[in-house]
């Protein structure tokens, strides 16, 4: 509800390939449906706060957001080398292996893998995914990240049938295991 601007497409060019993509965000809003709340967060936001609110609250959402995004940093100097259930991802390198053999990646399979195993657990919306692994592509659609999803699969599960890592959230999307599942 900004003048002449939709906070939801500001969100999307911060995360959009700029210099300020890994910039914490909380948007701050006087939509607070859940699914306002929902679209905010799949645009990029790392959280939501509708108003009204108190400034209690605002500090502390505003302390975790810094704080999970210095984490990030931290991990990332030190090389953002993501390991988890037998799969290395190197994005430096742009080098997946699994089980000790190189696997050769498509950039939209690196890149969607890598987003999925960074964050075990964490459910993904087929349209979240479109717009943090595609950005704004127009030539892609909802059905594009299954195949991709598919094609991963045959390359990491050990029976792409009955996979381990890559799992269906049924109705919502898709995300890696987090040893729970």
């Amino acid at each position: 509800m900004l003048p002449g601007l939709d906070g939801i497409g500001v969100c999307r060019a911060i995360r959009a390939e700029s210099t300020n993509a890994t910039t914490p965000i909380l948007m701050i809003t006087a939509r607070d449906g859940e699914a306002d709340t929902v679209l905010g967060l799949e645009s990029g936001a790392d959280d939501y706060l509708a108003k009204p609110f108190g400034v209690r609250e605002l500090m502390a959402r505003i302390t975790a957001v810094t704080r999970r995004h210095d984490r990030r940093g931290a991990a990332g100097a030190a090389g953002g080398v993501v390991s988890a259930a037998g799969l290395t991802l190197d994005p430096e390198r742009r080098r997946l292996t699994v089980r000790g053999a190189e696997v050769e990646l498509t950039r939209q399979e690196f890149d969607l893998l890598l987003l999925l195993a960074a964050r075990p657990g964490i459910v993904y919306s087929r349209a979240a995914l479109l717009q943090q692994v595609w950005h704004e592509d127009t030539f892609v659609t909802e059905r594009t990240v299954d195949a991709v999803i598919s094609r991963l699969r045959r390359k990491v599960e050990r029976d792409p049938a009955d996979p381990e890592l890559l799992l269906t959230a049924w109705g919502i999307g898709y995300k890696f295991a987090d040893g729970r599942d």
